[in-house]
Formats: structure tokens, sequence, C-alpha cells
């Protein structure tokens, strides 16, 4: 099996292939002492991923007969290619990742077939007073084509859309920029696991962001959630209808939606692949659900039958999952992440990070994130005090960047209600 590049996830699929006798190969340009992937795996190679030809020959060379990656859209892309170029399995197709990939045919998509999404304006690269005058402020404006919230600005009159327009042009490599109007609201995404065509709820995980801090900077992840019952009658059978008309057939997928301040539910967008807050890691031992073991199984060649796939999900969980993202408040310098050696010892976490001493970390950036599961969301809350008073990210100045979430009587609040309409 090759493992294309060293990213998140990548050591855990290898490891996972190694413990069902797969001989793992690692490919990218990093150094060993780099990559904790290419630490574990059998065998490593230099080759950068996105040298196709120069992989696909040594591929055949060496008779690799499974290709995937950890959490990357760069090398998902590289290896849909790979494995269409070598007759190999690969979850997720480049026709389906389309829409994953770009949110403005992912919304066309979902207007077409009646789902609810916000309403969207557009401008061309001109910026005419006509078109600016159509707009209905406040707004959202984001690339098409990226994720993790990089471009996205939040604008309520015309000379902060121009700007925001401007900007995001310079990060994306498509002409078309998404301005759409912005919601206010609940906010959640519905993970599904789907085999032989057949999608199937897995979770709804509340998105929480810190007061006070930009409203798409979600610290946590978490099945703590209410809505659940009008979520699966109002909006789940239209997401499965989109999903469907996507073309999921086999692997994960995960919708983000908004109860906006109408009370009506908008779906904003898709992901055909593994989320980066882990949600996942909660499911193996909230539900007996691995997902990384399925994509795994998949590009080895065993498809997972529809028995297997996890039973849907009816009515909020007691049982709380948490994915507690470590967001950085300013640009620096990674000194040290302190007080995570004694918080793996003195808690039933898993914690993942990319990040080493000396990297350099935007404003607004993840340098890793914690990962665990309680029995009720009073305990949930205390794992998360603990964290917040042991835990700093300490940059080369010596400050502490952390943004820490802090409200746990609001999460305690929708956790009583989700119970509450749970047993209504």
């Amino acid at each position: 099996m090759l493992m294309l590049g060293t990213s998140y996830l990548s050591k855990e699929m290898v490891l996972y292939a190694k413990s069902q006798g797969v001989y793992t190969i690692v490919t990218d340009p990093q150094p060993l002492e780099k990559s904790v992937a290419k630490q574990v795996a059998d065998e490593y190679w230099m080759i950068n991923t996105c040298d196709l030809d120069k992989i696909e020959n040594k591929c055949r060379k060496e008779n690799i007969s499974a290709v995937l990656c950890g959490i990357s859209e760069f090398n998902l892309e590289m290896t849909m290619a790979l494995c269409e170029r070598l007759g190999l399995p690969c979850y997720c197709t480049p026709s389906a990742w389309k829409y994953s990939r770009d949110k403005a045919a992912f919304k066309e998509l979902c207007k077409r077939i009646g789902a609810p999404v916000a309403t969207d304006y557009y401008l061309s690269e001109a910026l005419n007073e006509e078109e600016l005058d159509r707009v209905a402020f406040p707004v959202v404006v984001k690339p098409v084509d990226l994720s993790a919230n990089r471009g996205v600005s939040y604008c309520y009159n015309k000379q902060e859309l121009i700007e925001a327009y401007h900007y995001a042009r310079t990060l994306s490599k498509s002409d078309k920029i998404v301005v759409e109007k912005m919601l206010f609201g609940k906010e959640w995404y519905s993970y599904y696991a789907i085999a032989n065509g057949e999608i199937r709820l897995v979770a709804l995980n509340g998105m929480y962001a810190q007061t006070g801090e930009l409203k798409n900077l979600y610290s946590l992840t978490t099945t703590v959630s209410d809505n659940v019952e009008r979520f699966i009658n109002e909006i789940n059978p239209q997401i499965i209808e989109v999903l469907k008309e996507v073309g999921c057939k086999e692997g994960i997928a995960w919708v983000q939606v908004m109860l906006d301040e109408d009370d009506r539910f908008y779906i904003i967008e898709m992901g055909y692949r593994l989320p980066g807050d882990f949600p996942f890691i909660q499911y193996e031992k909230l539900f007996n659900y691995n997902s990384v073991s399925w994509i795994v199984d998949y590009a080895l060649g065993k498809k997972h039958s529809i028995e297997e796939l996890p039973e849907e999900q009816k009515h909020a969980f007691i049982k709380c999952g948490c994915s507690y993202s470590l967001w950085t408040k300013q640009e620096g310098i990674l000194a040290e992440i302190r007080g995570i050696e004694e918080l793996l010892q003195v808690l039933d976490i898993k914690y993942y990070t990319l990040s080493q001493k000396g990297d350099h970390f935007a404003e607004h950036s993840t340098v890793g994130v914690i990962v665990f599961c309680e029995d009720n969301c009073e305990n949930m809350c205390k794992t998360l005090d603990i964290i917040n008073k042991k835990l700093s990210v300490i940059d080369e100045k010596g400050e502490d960047v952390l943004i820490r979430y802090t409200d746990f009587d609001y999460l305690k609040q929708i956790y009583n209600i989700g119970l509450q309409q749970r047993n209504a």
C-alpha cells in the first residue's frame, strides 16, 4: 500500500494497514525526522506527491496494489488521479469530489433539487455598481475551492465586500467567488457513513465558537446538540438526496447546516473526505464505527456491506464525544505546546498534531486537536476545564496564544434541551 504524503491520520492509516499484514510505503519530499508516517512505514520514497508520472512508473515497477492518503485535499486529488491511472479502488471519485471542492457547484446542485441554501449574489471581477446594488447586507464572501475558513470574510457594506472579494481572489485558483446572505443561528455538521450507495446519519455534531471570537472559529465539535429530531425530519432527507445526486456511494461524507434566525435549516457546504477536527475518532468508542479502517479497507479492496453500517441516529445522545481544536489568536512561531504530555497521562484523550517546535503559524490556525468521550455533558465540561488549565500554546515570545472555549453553561443548556426533546 502506498500512502501519499504525511498529513493528519497518515500514521494511523499506515499502522492499521500494517496490522492487516499489508506492506506499507509512504512518499513525499519530507525527511524521515519530519514524517511520523515514514517513521512507522515499512519503506519510504522521496517522490513529491505532485509528480504523478514518476509515482505511477514506480508503482507499476513495485506492484503497488493500493493507494490512499490522510486528511489532505491536494493528496486526495492526487490519490484519485493515481488510482484511475492504475485501475485501483478509491472511495471518492472526481465527479463526486467536484461538489466537495467547488462550493458554487454544490450550491447549484442543491438549488436544482430544491434543497434550501442561503441566497447568493453574482459578482464579476468588474464589481460594477449594478451588481453591488443587488446585494442585501450582511453577506459572507468565500472562495469556492478552499477549506478550513481560508479566505472567508464577513461584510456589512460595499467597501468591505469589495475588499473581501479581492482578498478571496488572491487565495483562490478559481475566478468564481461565493457571495451569500449571512446566516445567524446554531450550526452543525452531520456525518454520514456510506456503503453500496446507502447513506446513513452517524451523528449530528454541534459546532461551538468561543464567545467574542469569529463565528467560524469552531473550538468544539461535539455530539452535544439540540434540535436533533427536527433535523432528522426536516432537512436530513434532503441532505441524503443531495449526497446521492453528488454520487457518494462509499466511504464517509459530512454536510454543514445552519438553523437561521428565520427558524429554517439551510445547507452550507459538504465534504467527501475525513474532516480535520476528527469527530469520527469519537465514533469508534461511542458507536463502534471506525471511519479510518473503513477507508483503508476500501483502498485495499475490501468493501463493507450495508449491514455493517452503524445504527442511524434518531435522538440526542446521552454520552458525549468532543473534538477540541487548538486555535491560535495571533501569528507567531511555535515554541511549545505545554502541558499536553501531562494531560495524556491523566486523561483518557487522544491528541493529533503535525505542528513542531519552530513552525510558523498564522493567526486563527489550528496547531492540534484533542479528542475524547465522556458519559455526559457535565463530565465533558470538567475535562475541557482541566485541559484549559493545564494546556498552553506558547510562541517564541513566551506568550500563550491559545483560544480557550469556556462557555460550559451554554453547552449544558443545549445538552439538557436535547435530552428533553429526546424524551418528549
